[in-house]
């Protein structure tokens, strides 16, 4: 069965997807789970590194086994490393 073309690059090999919307929400599918939280800064572990995410007033509204959900008034989201 050929898959390519049904379904999203980051799905058929394992990547991990982030959806910003805004400066208030950061949706991140395929974590690996949680480096550290802070209400300025939350760091997730994913299969490219981690993912940092900076701002102000910042909670994580959903933590699911393969996706997060994290608000507030973002100002930055960055990549750092190489996997883990």
């Amino acid at each position: 069965m050929r898959v390519n073309g049904l379904f999203p690059p980051e799905v058929t090999r394992g990547q991990p997807r982030v959806v910003i919307t805004g400066r208030e929400e950061v949706l991140l599918e395929g974590h690996r789970g949680l480096f550290s939280y802070e209400t300025g800064r939350i760091r997730v572990r994913t299969r490219e590194g981690l993912l940092t995410v900076t701002g102000e007033n910042m909670t994580i509204d959903y933590f699911g086994a393969e996706d997060l959900l994290i608000r507030g008034r973002v100002t930055n989201v960055e990549y750092s490393g190489d996997g883990l």
